[in-house]
């Protein structure tokens, strides 16, 4: 229907749920992620084992999946931690599904992991050795003290590359319009400009706070506008605030 203010038709908000693109286009190579992006150029010509991982969300299942639709000899093994299979039957689909692959990269989605997972994981990697497979494992562990002693041994034995999150405002601007592009999000500077004003400048958090503006945006049927958006942003950081308050009453 027209705009009663513009006279123009408004773009219908719509809430279709597509998945997130991973593309070169929407990837930001920046000071947290050099390094490692060097040290994978090199293990795709002369392998190795490597283990990816990070202390905070930085980018590891997009450069994962990016390089695997680049590189035809790789094989990109999505685990899925919520399976119920045993640890036998996990690995003996994880090797049907990796099948001729000369390198593997193994993508693991932080959070618990099932032991029987875990165990899994461990053998996969033995397998690899074994098969001498390039390994490139990326798993940002949120606590190592549940994982079993012999895949803590094993990966112990991967070489470590570590990968952060952007830190200057010019940096977490870039790559928060690279997620909303890739989620077919369109969202304003201001409105990023706002977000890095009254949120914790953490990418998971900041990412987290786009997602839920984008949905009230769609429920409320309104444009994820500074002048909208700036209510809503506000609002986030005082529940955050609060959140972290009552964890300190709390001993948390």
């Amino acid at each position: 229907m027209p705009d009663k203010t513009t006279g123009l038709m408004r773009q219908q908000l719509l809430d279709i749920g597509l998945p997130p693109g991973y593309a070169w286009a929407e990837w930001v190579r920046h000071a947290g992620v050099e390094a490692a992006n060097n040290r994978l150029a090199l293990w795709l010509v002369h392998g190795g084992r490597l283990w990816l991982t990070s202390d905070v969300p930085a980018g590891k299942t997009h450069l994962s999946h990016m390089l695997a639709g680049e590189h035809p000899q790789l094989g990109l093994l999505r685990v899925q931690t919520a399976s119920s299979e045993s640890s036998t039957r996990l690995v003996a689909a994880w090797l049907e599904e990796l099948g001729n692959a000369a390198w593997w990269l193994i993508d693991v989605p932080a959070g618990p992991i099932r032991r029987a997972t875990a165990i899994a994981l461990f053998h996969l990697l033995e397998r690899g050795r074994e098969m001498q497979r390039p390994i490139a494992l990326a798993w940002r562990i949120e606590d190592a003290g549940e994982l079993p002693p012999e895949l803590v041994t094993r990966l112990a034995t991967l070489e470590r590359v570590e990968m952060r999150p952007p830190h200057s405002d010019a940096e977490l601007t870039v790559v928060l319009h690279a997620v909303a592009a890739s989620r077919q999000w369109h969202v304003d500077d201001a409105v990023i400009r706002l977000m890095l004003t009254y949120l914790p400048r953490d990418l998971d958090g900041l990412i987290a706070a786009m997602g839920q503006m984008e949905k009230a945006s769609l429920a409320e049927r309104k444009r994820l506008t500074a002048r909208w958006a700036s209510r809503q942003i506000r609002d986030l950081g005082d529940d955050l605030a609060a959140s972290r308050q009552s964890s300190l009453f709390s001993g948390d």
